[in-house]
């Protein structure tokens, strides 16, 4: 069994895309601790999506005779730009509360493994699309900003995407994606509740490992 269940939502291009632009907006940083303007953000994004969209095209031959440096790039840049133990605490859910200390490091590690897996492939594929950022919108607690864009260019016409951020120390970072109302961590959370109810956290541990080593 696999779980990119996320992935088998959408196209994997528009799925590539979006998720790139989900890294770009987890770079929006401020230079103090205090939430930067809506303004500020989505001049940010916007202007950090032009480049790392150049950025993945100028790799393209690199990345054609070694898959594995497309998963390099994406590691380096986007691992630091999401808060991935908040994430996996929201995708465990329940059962985050009663993991060990060792069991949510394991989880968070191999989580982080999986995301990267599963999207460098359509990030390497990026053709005419664009991403556009549009507004935001207050978070659900203080400290956190929904950012709204909408994906243009690919087979599925005009996608509306958010992106779920929180204050990060002096900057943002994302925590979920939200694609025409649909959650990668409502999806992931899905897929996951089922395996541990069935075989427990530790089996959904191991498999993901399994999973991230092929």
């Amino acid at each position: 069994m696999t779980y990119s269940t996320f992935g088998q939502t959408m196209r994997a291009g528009s799925i590539g895309l979006v998720f790139a632009g989900w890294l770009l907006a987890g770079m929006m940083t401020t230079a103090s601790a205090a939430k930067p303007a809506p303004e500020m953000a989505i001049q940010t994004a916007q202007n950090t999506a032009n480049q790392i969209i150049k950025e993945i095209a100028s790799h393209q031959d690199e990345v054609s005779k070694d898959p594995r440096a497309l998963l390099a790039i994406v590691r380096k840049v986007l691992l630091p730009n999401i808060d991935t133990e908040r994430m996996s605490r929201l995708v465990l859910g329940r059962y985050w509360r009663t993991a060990s200390a060792a069991q949510k490091t394991a989880f968070t590690d191999q989580f982080e493994q999986l995301l990267v897996r599963t999207y460098a492939g359509p990030l390497s594929k990026l053709g005419n699309q664009k991403i556009e950022v549009t507004g935001t919108k207050p978070g659900a607690a203080p400290d956190e900003i929904l950012v709204q864009s909408v994906v243009t260019g690919g087979d599925m016409g005009r996608i509306p995407v958010e992106y779920r951020m929180a204050q990060a120390g002096d900057g943002w970072k994302a925590y979920d994606v939200i694609i025409d109302g649909i959650s990668l961590v409502n999806n992931y959370r899905g897929s996951f509740a089922q395996v541990i109810q069935q075989k427990g956290l530790e089996s959904l541990i191991n498999t993901l490992k399994t999973q991230n080593n092929g």
